[in-house]
């Protein structure tokens, strides 16, 4: 039995610590599902948690810090589930992974991820985009399995991995722009990430590879030509 001013084990307190955290993410989440990332105040969170202000304060530092920390505990989600799906010794399966692992998610969660999709894109927050980390972790991400299909003679290493990355990264970044502005549907958030996916591997793909690469591409194209065409006729019907 501990005595009166004993201090508990600090394993505990870390227990302690990040259950709370836990529950306060969770508590975020549930207030901008309900009310919107405009209705989320530390006021509010500090109600619906039963903790006092100046303690979410002093746990995160500011409303924007807490967006951030909900957006790296989703990345974390995502980058747990990734090697369930695609392991690194699956380079090029990973890189697909990547992509459709995190959109599964966040259409599965939609009623959170896209209203603060729209706040950080069109800048609704207090802090710009890359704040988040968002970019640089998920091309860094790309970066780590295009590396490993390098090593593995999958892909050449004519062009930068990291590069290569990157722009794997602003393809999606795009799509998730779209869907979150309700101007693209799950499936073609999808097909338009993937085929951004398959056409920068392209770019540094084997004789081996290519085939496959250039199949996986050509599939989704009927998805994306019968998506544009239905946006068309949409454009048309309210001119």
């Amino acid at each position: 039995m501990l005595h009166k001013n004993s201090q508990p084990p600090i394993n505990l307190r870390q227990a302690n610590v990040a259950a709370r955290r836990r529950r306060i993410l969770e508590a975020t989440a549930e207030i901008i599902a309900r009310d919107g990332i405009e209705g989320l105040s530390m006021r509010k969170l500090a109600g619906q948690v039963g903790l006092s202000v100046t303690t979410l304060y002093n746990q995160f530092g500011s409303r924007e810090e807490l967006l951030a920390a909900l957006v790296h505990d989703l990345v974390d989600m995502i980058d747990g589930a990734l090697d369930i799906e695609a392991g690194l010794d699956e380079p090029l399966e990973r890189c697909r992974a990547i992509v459709s692992v995190s959109i599964d998610y966040i259409v599965r969660h939609e009623s959170v991820c896209r209203p603060m999709f729209v706040a950080i894109y069109q800048g609704l927050t207090d802090v710009p985009p890359d704040r988040f980390g968002t970019p640089e972790r998920a091309a860094g991400m790309q970066t780590e399995a295009i590396e490993a299909a390098v090593e593995r003679g999958l892909l050449n290493d004519t062009l930068a991995a990291d590069v290569v990355g990157q722009q794997i990264y602003h393809g999606y970044e795009m799509s998730a722009t779209l869907w979150a502005r309700g101007l693209c549907d799950a499936a073609e958030f999808e097909a338009r990430a993937l085929y951004g996916v398959y056409v920068a591997l392209l770019a540094i793909a084997t004789d081996q590879t290519r085939p496959m690469l250039a199949a996986r591409a050509a599939e989704l194209e009927p998805a994306l030509r019968a998506a544009a065409a239905a946006r068309t006729t949409e454009q048309e019907r309210s001119a």
